[in-house]
């Protein structure tokens, strides 16, 4: 038996591949395709390398908010 689980930062480059310009991150007028999205992920993890010398691994943490008709916040 295989496990077909994938962590968020998989699915999230797999949908920016298949899906670039799907959007992914709506608030108010402001809208991120899955490729912005991805981008600024890459940008993010890059800042952290240059922070972290140990080049050990690392973990983020993406909190949502959510109302029952729509995202609040992204944190």
């Amino acid at each position: 038996m295989t496990n077909n689980t994938i962590t968020p930062t998989e699915a999230l480059l797999q949908v920016a591949r298949t899906r670039p310009f799907a959007p992914a991150v709506r608030h108010g007028s402001s809208t991120w395709s899955y490729a912005a999205l991805w981008a600024r992920v890459r940008e993010l993890a890059k800042r952290i390398e240059k922070l972290d010398q140990s080049h050990g691994p690392v973990g983020l943490h993406m909190g949502f908010v959510f109302s029952r008709s729509r995202l609040i916040t992204f944190y």
